[in-house]
């Protein structure tokens, strides 16, 4: 079985190069008898002769002259593959992806995608919509999320962004339109629209599940502008963040209150692989931060 060496492919290449063996040992910054002799060890390995020797010059064999290209073209990809492996270590090139899920507003992603390029305009953002950020996350599909909740998970750190209050999304004319603020046992038969799997979510474990709370009835839509639609139409209620209703302005016509006398408040999270963070995530993290996503 061959052995082959980068020093096999540069030795090749420098000798076809000036076609003298004295002269190829110096690029190679070797001296001539070792040159020589790794040559023939070389050729003992592959068992036919690389070059033709005469007094003057050392030529290409047919057999020479195709392993040199090949070399030729070897080396020249592991001089990309450095270059662009020095760039990766200084920090100057590679990319950062982003996961949000399909609720999260994203009106602050042009000043964040501006003010990113701005500080590092070497690295690309990349932005996707994801249905199980954690888990995109754990599987490194995705290097930073923006989460709800930062829920216990394997190998996931947080750092906090902002605060939010879920509110409660009425239709005009509504029974509960009349109180300043939803109990939670107000929330007992009433038809609700949401966005999550319910079973699943803070509202149904934090609210519903401990207070032994019964919908009328549930439905999960996962598309904001529809659940909207639907209060409008006298469809349900919703429970709804505060940030996402006021930021796309789609609470027009609705009756918003908050949900208990002190608020349902939660903080929205970066979440991260907790060990080896993508470089440069601190910077984006403290960029969400200041522009509030």
């Amino acid at each position: 079985m061959l052995h082959l060496e980068l020093k096999h492919l540069r030795l090749v290449a420098a000798i076809a190069d000036v076609a003298n063996m004295t002269r190829a040992a110096q690029t190679l910054c070797l001296s001539q008898p070792a040159l020589s002799k790794q040559l023939a060890e070389l050729e003992a390995q592959l068992g036919f002769p690389l070059f033709h020797r005469t007094p003057k010059a050392m030529y290409l064999t047919e057999a020479g002259r195709i392993f040199r290209t090949r070399a030729t073209a070897i080396l020249a990809e592991i001089g990309q593959l450095e270059a662009e492996l020095t760039v990766h270590a200084h920090g100057t090139a590679g990319k950062l992806r982003l996961g949000i899920d399909r609720m999260h507003d994203s009106s602050w992603l042009p000043a964040l995608v501006a003010q990113f390029r701005n500080l590092h305009p070497g690295i690309e953002l990349e932005f996707r919509q994801v249905p199980v950020l954690l888990e995109s996350l754990q599987q490194r599909e995705i290097d930073i999320a923006i989460v709800g909740e930062a829920l216990e998970a394997h190998g996931i750190a947080y750092e906090a962004l902002h605060g939010d209050e879920m509110l409660a999304v009425l239709p005009p004319g509504h029974q509960l339109a009349r109180k300043d603020w939803i109990s939670v046992h107000d929330l007992q038969g009433m038809d609700l629209l949401y966005f999550f799997d319910l079973q699943q979510s803070y509202l149904y474990r934090r609210y519903l599940h401990p207070n032994r709370v019964k919908l009328g009835s549930f439905h999960r839509i996962e598309n904001v502008a529809a659940i909207v639609q639907l209060v409008q139409d006298g469809q349900g209620i919703s429970i709804l963040p505060a940030r996402l209703l006021n930021a796309a302005g789609k609470a027009a016509g609705l009756i918003l209150r908050p949900i208990g006398q002190q608020g349902f408040h939660f903080n929205w999270f970066a979440a991260m692989p907790s060990a080896a963070a993508a470089p440069h995530a601190a910077t984006c993290i403290s960029l969400l931060r200041n522009l509030g996503a």
